[in-house]
């Protein structure tokens, strides 16, 4: 979950003007490519978050080396994440993604290449593992920004590409670890890496053909904010963002205790039924998908408040079913709703987030808006585990449910407020 707002006064063409030279500012091959870019490197990149701890537990059979090597990945983010917005600033959204496309490509391939050489030792990976993270701080926030200057700068438009990315994210997650554990023991560990690798060389190509370069704007802006945390500042600095924020933390907690909690529910609920775990942990994922399709119909043809209204309603109220006593196809779909809901609330508020910032603000925005959403998953799972071995399963599952409420609540009268003021998005 993220969030998003409204800009009083939106310019008549989104900053940059027209950048692929299409009549009006229409989007042509240019967004298409973002997307389809965007779904390559994510399904490689979700294949190789099995391959490579897969890998380590093959040559050293340590779980704890496997996690060592996973955490490496998600650490640049927490260190490097505020930094990110400086590098789009400076190249423009084009060129950070394709510079880091066609930067992973080659240290991706030095996995397999070492491996078969046989000099792959855990320091070495660990070390490619964290410069990948490096390199992928601002990509999220670069794909954003590139819509978002592709586009009209009307709340809708930007709402159903912001879906649209969801979308892409909610699916590769789904699809990429199902096809790397199919792929490794047909073509190897190995293999599924090298493919990986491949993916960044043709999102980078891909981009640089279809996406023009004028598109994602101009590095060095003059008209952007200076300074590592002038992202933050903005956000902090507007009643609605701040309010927004909150939500997002509070989101980040719930939605993490809620992952950790759904295979400990069926272990103590349902006798240890390991399908009843799958089938709650599956609807997490099979419903963030489904919703995202959804939000990208839905995006254009209803009010960006009354649809993120509605869905926030939506987050919140079937978790209440987790603390009820009901058969486990009650909570699968209780838990699918819940997971469909998120990305119909969070495509418009990125839209309205979008619309909101002013020319220039979108690189620092919108790349703070990706940390402090990313910073809050390792606290929600520090969190659950310490109130699950202290309350147990019930006390979590209520703590689950308030979080959604007070996270909708908070989100719902705020847009409201929004509303109240007359703006026309």
């Amino acid at each position: 979950m993220t969030i998003a707002a409204t800009r009083p006064g939106a310019a008549p063409v989104p900053p940059g003007g027209a950048p692929n030279g299409t009549a009006g500012g229409r989007p042509g091959r240019a967004l298409p490519a973002v997307y389809v870019a965007g779904a390559v490197t994510a399904l490689g990149t979700q294949m190789t978050m099995l391959a490579l701890p897969w890998l380590v537990l093959e040559t050293t059979g340590s779980a704890t080396r496997a996690g060592l090597v996973f955490a490496a990945q998600v650490l640049p983010m927490a260190l490097l994440g505020f930094a990110g917005g400086e590098v789009i600033q400076r190249l423009g959204a084009r060129r950070t993604m394709v510079v880091s496309d066609l930067a992973r490509a080659p240290v991706v391939a030095l996995i397999p290449l070492l491996q078969t050489l046989g000099v792959l030792d855990l320091a070495v990976l660990v070390a490619i593992v964290a410069a990948l993270g490096a390199l992928a701080v601002p990509y999220h926030a670069a794909q954003r920004v590139l819509a978002m200057e592709l586009l009209s700068p009307h709340a809708r438009s930007l709402a159903r590409a912001n879906s649209a990315l969801e979308g892409v994210q909610n699916g590769s997650a789904f699809a990429g670890p199902a096809l790397a554990g199919a792929l490794i023991p047909l073509v190897g560990t190995t293999s599924v890496v090298w493919l990986d690798a491949a993916t960044f060389a043709f999102s980078g190509l891909l981009l640089l053909r279809r996406v023009p370069a004028g598109g994602g704007g101009a590095g060095g802006s003059a008209a952007g904010p200076r300074g590592l945390w002038a992202g933050v500042r903005h956000l902090c600095g507007d009643w609605f963002l701040s309010r927004a924020m909150l939500s997002t933390v509070v989101f980040g907690l719930m939605l993490r205790t809620l992952m950790i909690t759904m295979p400990v529910l069926a272990f103590a609920r349902f006798e240890g039924d390991s399908r009843v775990g799958g089938l709650l942990i599956a609807a997490l994922g099979a419903g963030g998908l489904v919703g995202s399709v959804a939000a990208y119909v839905l995006a254009a043809r209803v009010a960006p408040v009354r649809l993120a209204c509605t869905a926030l309603v939506c987050v919140a109220l079937p978790l209440w079913t987790l603390l009820v006593s009901v058969p486990a196809s009650v909570l699968v779909v209780a838990v699918g709703l819940s997971s469909a809901a998120a990305p119909l609330a969070n495509a418009p508020l990125m839209g309205l987030l979008s619309a909101r910032l002013p020319d220039g603000f979108g690189p620092k925005v919108l790349q703070a808006v990706v940390t402090i959403s990313t910073l809050a998953g390792p606290l929600g799972f520090l969190a659950a585990g310490a109130v699950l071995d202290r309350a147990g399963v019930a006390a979590t599952l209520w703590g689950v449910a308030a979080l959604a409420t007070f996270g909708s609540g908070n989100l719902i009268l705020a847009l409201r407020r929004l509303q109240a003021t007359g703006d026309p998005d």
